[in-house]
């Protein structure tokens, strides 16, 4: 990832960033979360940097790069605030539904 120009996060090295500027001019940083075998790019390129860079160097499965709806257990989908701003939320009820079942299991 720092071939790429991406730094990793002192408090979470999973997570990558590098600044970038939108087709607007504005400045911002662009992130790239790392697990296992998953990867989640927030950028405006984000497809671009997925196929054209990490993919030069990881392979990736094609077919699978779309508009994340699940990341690591906790649903999250696109959404517009009323000024306008696309931002990404995430919930974590089915993270914590499947992890209090998973708990129960274990008690038995």
């Amino acid at each position: 990832m720092e071939e790429l120009g991406f730094e990793s996060s002192k408090a979470d090295p999973d997570v990558w960033f590098r600044p970038a500027k939108k087709r607007n001019g504005t400045e911002y940083m662009e992130y790239a979360l790392l697990y296992v075998d998953d990867v989640l790019v927030v950028s405006e390129n984000a497809e671009s940097i997925i196929r054209n860079e990490i993919g030069r160097h990881w392979r990736i499965k094609k077919s699978s790069i779309e508009k994340p709806s699940l990341y690591l257990g906790g649903r999250c989908r696109e959404v517009e605030l009323t000024d306008g701003t696309k931002c990404w939320p995430f919930g974590s009820s089915q993270y914590v539904q499947a992890a209090v079942k998973n708990v129960e299991v274990w008690q038995t």
